[in-house]
């Protein structure tokens, strides 16, 4: 039986004939670029439809209050999702607890609470880019720290919203999730830096493409 969110009518599942009915719809709302292009790109990576997972145009701004913020306009919009996420890292951002904190109260509120999570990095989203390499708990002091590991190291052309970069990335997904967990079970000894929570995000996508019978794609 096809689930239908409490914020999703059944209009929504409307469709031309020939076409299949998306199990559940997935709405992802990220901070930067950098972020976007590298969902979009997991999303083809697993076979996934526009209409199964929606890697939204942030309207809103790049401040994490404004990714949440455009997450429950789109949430309200006609249809509804099943699954939210908000992409956004703590960086120097001045309103990332208070993200934080609203996504709790969407969650847990009474009334037509938002089926809506958190995927945050701590310094930055490129401490899960690194994870695609190596596994490492080393603190760093700022993004650019990371950026310049990333340069060193592996990709020494690497640029912030660049799909090609997304591109090459796709078939060290399992490591990186891998080395993710790994990060997160240690993440309170070592005061949350680094941190990412991007694994749970691969992860959805893997199970939803799992449910819809999608293929992985080659890059």
């Amino acid at each position: 039986m096809t689930r239908i969110s409490p914020l999703r009518g059944r209009k929504s599942f409307q469709r031309k004939p020939g076409t299949r009915p998306p199990r559940s719809i997935t709405l992802v709302v990220c901070e930067g670029e950098t972020e976007r292009a590298y969902f979009e790109a997991a999303r083809l990576h697993h076979g996934l439809r526009p209409a199964e997972v929606f890697v939204a145009d942030n309207t809103h701004g790049s401040a994490p209050i404004s990714v949440v913020e455009c997450a429950e306009q789109k949430a309200n919009e006609a249809g509804g999702y099943d699954y939210i996420f908000c992409v956004f890292d703590r960086d120097s951002h001045e309103s990332f607890a208070r993200a934080r904190e609203k996504i709790k109260a969407l969650a847990g509120r009474k009334k037509k609470p938002l089926p809506i999570q958190e995927i945050v990095s701590i310094p930055c989203f490129e401490v899960w880019v690194l994870l695609h390499f190596e596994r490492s708990d080393a603190a760093y002091a700022n993004c650019a720290a990371v950026v310049e590991r990333i340069r060193d190291q592996y990709l020494p052309d690497y640029a912030k919203a660049e799909s090609r970069t997304a591109n090459q990335l796709m078939p060290r997904i399992d490591a990186a999730v891998s080395s993710a967990t790994w990060l997160e079970d240690r993440a309170e000894t070592n005061g949350w830096n680094p941190y990412t929570s991007a694994h749970r995000l691969l992860l959805h996508l893997k199970q939803v493409a799992s449910e819809a019978g999608a293929p992985e794609q080659d890059f």
